[in-house]
């Protein structure tokens, strides 16, 4: 008796579901049975992007760019690319004028005009053809203390100059036994001898005219390795017998132009330069002379 009610109720349910024409034209619509909860379930895809460009890498050659070159500020590298922040450009500060300073202007030094009791130009030779005087000096002796320096360090010469170096033209000949040399401000030519006999040296006017011919056919077999001279000193040399004899021929063929020195010393003696550095000295009266290095 218990179970009866429900046997009946479960019929009852199963006949009304299996009848196909109940609620057919009512529209009634689907009855619901129970809830139903739906499982989970895998989500739907999610929809793809489209691909984000890849970044453009600028290569730095530094960690640190320079200051001067971007900014007052540093980048740091970080992987493939360099993230620099812009910035303006400092202003500029305008830099400020200087304030110049008046020079003062220099005085030039008076001029002073050197007071010598002697004239500074040596003497001139005057005469005829040969042997002429020997230059005496200029002027009266000058103090103890040398008011005038001598051109030359090689010498220390007991007298003091009686003039400042005169410096002119002259020309020099090294010959098989002495030497010449001409001076242009006295037009003269200074013979050296390296024998002892008198006179060791002299002086002779210079007769040469431009225009006169540099040798004389009759001199043009000299020994080997010497050479009869030209100009001045070959017309000297050809019209002196004794002087020829004394010093042979020239050992250069052509004479050396250089600017001679000349000082007199009070004593007399005559010191000159010549051109391969040496000085000599000739002492007055044709006695001595002496060359020094």
């Amino acid at each position: 008796m218990g179970r009866r009610p429900y046997i009946l109720l479960i019929i009852i349910l199963g006949l009304a579901a299996c009848d196909p024409g109940q609620g057919g034209g009512r529209g009634d619509g689907p009855q619901l049975i129970q809830d139903v909860t739906l499982a989970p379930t895998t989500p739907a895809p999610t929809r793809v992007l489209s691909p984000t460009p890849s970044p453009i890498v600028i290569p730095v050659a530094s960690s640190t760019i320079r200051s001067e070159l971007l900014s007052p500020f540093e980048a740091t590298l970080d992987a493939d690319f360099v993230l620099v922040t812009p910035t303006l450009p400092p202003s500029k500060t305008p830099t400020p004028t200087p304030t110049q300073t008046p020079l003062f202007t220099r005085t030039p030094p008076a001029t002073v005009t050197p007071y010598y009791p002697y004239s500074p130009v040596l003497p001139t030779l005057n005469g005829i053809s040969g042997l002429v005087p020997i230059p005496t000096a200029i002027g009266n002796p000058q103090p103890s203390g040398c008011g005038i320096p001598w051109f030359f360090v090689a010498v220390s010469p007991t007298d003091c100059p009686l003039n400042p170096p005169v410096v002119t033209p002259g020309s020099f000949l090294q010959f098989q036994n002495g030497f010449m040399l001409w001076v242009e401000q006295q037009d003269a030519i200074y013979v050296l001898y390296d024998s002892a006999n008198l006179p060791r040296w002299q002086v002779f006017n210079d007769a040469f005219v431009e225009g006169m011919a540099d040798t004389d056919p009759a001199y043009i077999n000299p020994p080997p390795y010497t050479w009869q001279p030209r100009r001045g000193f070959g017309l000297l040399w050809r019209g002196q017998a004794a002087l020829r004899d004394r010093l042979g021929w020239a050992v250069i063929e052509w004479e050396t132009p250089f600017d001679v020195q000349v000082q007199i010393g009070s004593g007399g003696t005559i010191y000159m330069n010549e051109p391969r550095g040496g000085i000599f000295s000739l002492t007055a009266g044709g006695s001595e002379w002496k060359r020094y290095e």
